[in-house]
């Protein structure tokens, strides 16, 4: 398996990872309308792309103010086939590293419980604040668990109820 920098993931290449299955990400059923990413880093075997993961930059600010600029980590998705045998780590491991290189000093993301020591054991904390983000029909408490990660020694996100401005991603 190879990392692969991705100048763009259109459809096509979703199309790729997904194969057919419905629902990979297992949130249809929240109607959530996410933000699409700046950054993308691919996963191939054999030349076949089999993981994906994106990144896009979102400002955070706390009930207290603070505005923090953050790289949000969305679009984590793995070809079933490959799932369990550390395709999906590899491709969030390779995300990161690339933020890191972009500069950004913290990292969030949004996933399903089921999913959450699977981004703990990669340095991810989840945030055990409200956090809300826009939608077209107006602001939603996120249904989700919002995991962040320091992409700097010492960063952190601000210790209150937390608004992303915009989508979420």
């Amino acid at each position: 398996m190879q990392l692969v920098d991705l100048g763009d993931c259109g459809p096509g290449d979703f199309a790729e990872i997904v194969d057919g299955e419905t629902d990979p990400y297992g949130t249809d059923h929240l109607g959530i309308v996410w933000r699409d990413k700046s950054g993308h880093i691919g996963l191939s075997e054999e030349g076949r792309l089999i993981g994906h993961a994106g990144w896009v930059p979102v400002q955070v600010q706390g009930t207290n103010g603070q505005v923090v600029d953050v790289l949000g980590l969305g679009g984590v998705m793995v070809h079933r086939e490959f799932r369990g045998k550390g395709a999906g780590r590899q491709v969030v491991l390779g995300a990161m590293r690339r933020m890191v290189d972009l500069g950004g000093s913290i990292g969030m993301l949004f996933c399903r419980s089921e999913r959450l020591r699977f981004y703990e054991r990669m340095g991810w904390f989840p945030i055990d604040k409200t956090v809300t983000a826009d939608q077209p029909s107006g602001l939603i408490t996120m249904p989700l668990v919002t995991c962040w990660t320091p992409l700097v020694e010492g960063a952190l996100p601000p210790a209150t109820d937390l608004r992303v401005e915009g989508l979420p991603f």
